[in-house]
């Protein structure tokens, strides 16, 4: 999994502008209000996308590759079901020939 620590510390900040921006606190000054919140908000877009751009443009670390190496060859291991335990008889050529994805097709 890509890093999105940066993209969630920027949409984080972006609710907190929106917060303070939308609902106006009566507990907090108005020049605190108007100060931070536009700061938050406008602050929190710029690190988002620079979250958004870390996570797709940078190259991952050792221990991330390996983590995505392992899930690939996780994936790569396939069940199948034993149809001989459940066959009374000689299968079709069907069933042993067919394309996986046309099985309900050919069927």
């Amino acid at each position: 999994m890509r890093r999105y620590k940066i993209l969630t510390a920027g949409l984080l900040m972006v609710g907190a502008g929106a917060f303070l921006i939308f609902s106006n606190p009566q507990e907090l000054p108005l020049w605190f209000i108007w100060l931070a919140g536009p700061l938050l908000w406008y602050a929190g877009i710029a690190i988002s996308i620079g979250g958004v751009a870390c996570a797709f443009f940078l190259p991952l670390t050792a221990r991330e590759e390996q983590e995505s190496l392992q899930k690939r060859r996780q994936k790569a291991e396939t069940f199948v079901l034993k149809m001989s335990k459940f066959d009374r008889g000689p299968s079709p050529a069907v069933l042993v020939r067919e394309v996986p994805s046309m099985g309900a097709f050919i069927m």
